[in-house]
């Protein structure tokens, strides 16, 4: 087989991969979308603030976090699991790079509306509930932008790290990308808290996790909160860095799958 791209072959290949996959993967998406609109329209329709509510908020962003992304891109090359599947995608008549972008597009065009449409559910819910209180009264809080920066970070790397776990485990690759993402996670986190205590000093609470500032907390007879940023030139290092980190898993699954097809 030719290993060149060829856009009609590519084309081929994602009317192919929409053919096994579309059917099942609209199925999941039309059950995660209603669960989405259970969870987080019912804080529009309260007129006092109510703190389930916007707890039902955060249990939705944990479910986007760990089906949105991780979820579909588990089962992209399951076909590679087992010598009777694997074999026909073997012999399917594409290239590797062919193979490779149309699973990765096709995975793309359905976990990355799952973010937005989240992110735009609930602005949308709370200010239309926020607009409705009456004047003077708490209102809710939506998400601050360091932490819907962070989201997608952790979203786009789940994605990754997930990605390339459908291709490197031939058994349970869902289960163990999870316990591999879940273990350097915390590795990145514990590391990351012992340095902000050890080079902060003795604060009653600190908040921080890879990729994002420190939040210091002193509760003493005056309370004080801090946030230590990264400097404004290395800002730019956080931004980049997590990308190269994605690109990075995207072309080690490349290459994964390559050794696959020969």
């Amino acid at each position: 087989m030719n290993q060149t791209f060829d856009f009609h072959r590519f084309g081929l290949m994602l009317k192919l991969d929409l053919a096994e996959k579309g059917k099942n993967n609209l199925g999941m998406a039309a059950l995660l979308v209603v669960v989405l609109l259970l969870m987080m329209l019912p804080v529009a329709t309260s007129s006092t603030y109510n703190g389930i509510f916007e707890a039902l908020h955060y249990i939705a962003l944990f479910m986007i976090l760990l089906l949105g992304s991780s979820l579909y891109t588990s089962s992209v090359f399951t076909s590679y699991a087992s010598p009777s599947t694997g074999m026909a995608a073997l012999m399917v008549p594409a290239s590797t790079i062919e193979k490779f972008l149309s699973a990765l597009f096709l995975n793309l065009l359905f976990i990355i509306p799952f973010l937005l449409f989240f992110l735009e559910l609930h602005f949308l819910t709370l200010n239309y509930a926020n607009e409705n209180f009456p004047p003077n009264s708490h209102k809710y809080d939506p998400l601050p932008n360091d932490l819907i920066q962070y989201i997608c970070y952790s979203y786009a790397l789940i994605q990754g790290s997930i990605f390339l776990g459908s291709i490197y485990f031939t058994k349970a690759s869902y289960i163990k990308s999870a316990a591999a993402d879940i273990a350097i996670y915390f590795i990145l986190v514990m590391f990351q808290v012992t340095l902000a205590t050890n080079m902060t000093g003795d604060f009653d609470k600190v908040v921080t996790f890879p990729f994002a500032g420190w939040k210091l907390w002193d509760f003493g007879k005056d309370s004080k909160f801090f946030f230590v940023n990264y400097p404004d030139n290395f800002q730019l290092l956080i931004y980049i860095f997590p990308a190269l980190i994605l690109l990075s898993l995207w072309f080690i699954t490349y290459l994964r799958l390559k050794e696959k097809e020969i």
